[in-house]
């Protein structure tokens, strides 16, 4: 069994207005007011006002969104039940 190579993950906010990130493999959900998506590092939920996304490219996993940013935050990717009953 080979082990999954992760993608780099990082993002770059440029004055609360745009934000671009690499290392995105999945967007959740999308509007006006929050935007779901998964990275390498787990799932990440953006809040603000009038986002909207500009570019999502799911081979490199680049994303690009614009907007009023008001908030980031990160929730550790869920480990298998197996693995939780089993350690």
């Amino acid at each position: 069994m080979e082990k999954e190579i992760k993608k780099p993950h990082s993002f770059s906010i440029n004055d609360r207005t745009s934000c671009s990130m690499n290392g995105i493999e999945k967007v959740i959900s999308s509007s006006d007011d929050k935007i779901i998506v998964i990275s390498s590092c787990g799932e990440m939920e953006i809040s603000g006002k009038n986002l909207k996304i500009i570019k999502f490219d799911v081979e490199d996993g680049s994303f690009c969104f614009e907007g009023e940013i008001d908030g980031v935050k990160y929730s550790a990717p869920k480990v298998p039940l197996l693995k939780r009953l089993f350690k």
